[in-house]
């Protein structure tokens, strides 16, 4: 099996600004005492379900770890003689 990554730019920088304008909204919505306009919610629906739906891909295309951590514990270096 073999993960591909895509390379394409504009598919990275759509991705990336889907967070951001997620980001603002919520920013927005604090500001606002806790409520969206209804313009604002609507838009806030959308974009949560886009990214849901990105994260479900990230799933089937295998693109997602699933497996213990390897944090903290050493490399397995094999010295080459």
């Amino acid at each position: 099996m073999t993960t591909t990554f895509n390379s394409d730019k504009s598919y990275r920088e759509f991705r990336s600004e889907t967070l951001r304008e997620l980001q603002s909204l919520q920013k927005l919505w604090r500001k606002q005492d806790l409520s969206f306009s209804v313009e604002q919610q609507k838009r806030y629906d959308q974009l949560t379900a886009f990214r849901r739906q990105q994260v479900r891909n990230f799933y089937t295309d295998d693109q997602v770890w699933i497996g213990p951590s390897k944090a903290g514990q050493p490399l397995d270096e094999k010295e080459e003689a």
